[in-house]
């Protein structure tokens, strides 16, 4: 009995590990795409280079001499500065402003070179923003400090990267969450 538990953990674990690997080679394979083809079926072919400055989780503000750029990231929603998540523990901990902390971590002070589409209702650039080769709305996800903001404009990257940040219980995926959007609606400012 003890040999046949022992052999079905050996099997669900190489199940584990195949289905891993796969999603991680797919991932890496869709990393060729170019920025015209991932997110939507926008076309972000503006840009603009600058300083990046945090705002919170979500977004950035980037400065080019004396221009000011506010940014909303494209395709994700990080959550809230004030707004808590519960971890695996059902502890609650302060996610919105860790989440503002990982993207001030890769992000601030650094050049940043922004490609947008449109502007959203807050006359904010909807954009994809890179430092050097990584895409910052990718790392922000892959670590499970946002979530895909509308899964019906996400690529099948977007969609894998979350997904492996689920499946690892990364950032807000490692307990239990009050989605941003719910969130904003429930404490609404009056």
């Amino acid at each position: 009995m003890k040999k046949i538990k022992k052999n079905l953990r050996n099997i669900i674990l190489v199940v584990f590990l195949i289905s891993f690997i796969t999603t991680t080679f797919r991932i890496i394979t869709t990393k060729t795409q170019s920025l015209n083809t991932q997110f939507s079926t926008l076309d972000f072919n503006q840009q603009f280079i600058g300083i990046a400055e945090v705002i919170d989780g979500d977004s950035l503000r980037i400065r080019n001499d004396n221009i000011k750029y506010e940014v909303r990231l494209f395709g994700i929603d990080a959550p809230e500065f004030h707004q808590t998540c519960f971890d695996e523990k059902d502890k609650e901990y302060n996610c919105g402003e860790i989440s503002r902390n990982f993207l001030l971590k890769l992000a601030d002070k650094k050049e940043t070179s922004c490609f947008y589409a449109q502007k959203d209702v807050y006359n904010r650039y909807l954009a994809i923003c890179k430092i050097d080769n990584i895409v910052i709305n990718e790392e922000i996800v892959k670590n499970g400090m946002a979530i895909i903001y509308n899964l019906k404009q996400a690529d099948e990257n977007l969609i894998n990267l979350e997904n492996l940040a689920k499946v690892n219980k990364l950032g807000v995926w490692q307990g239990k969450f009050q989605t941003p959007k719910d969130y904003r609606k429930s404490h609404k400012k009056k």
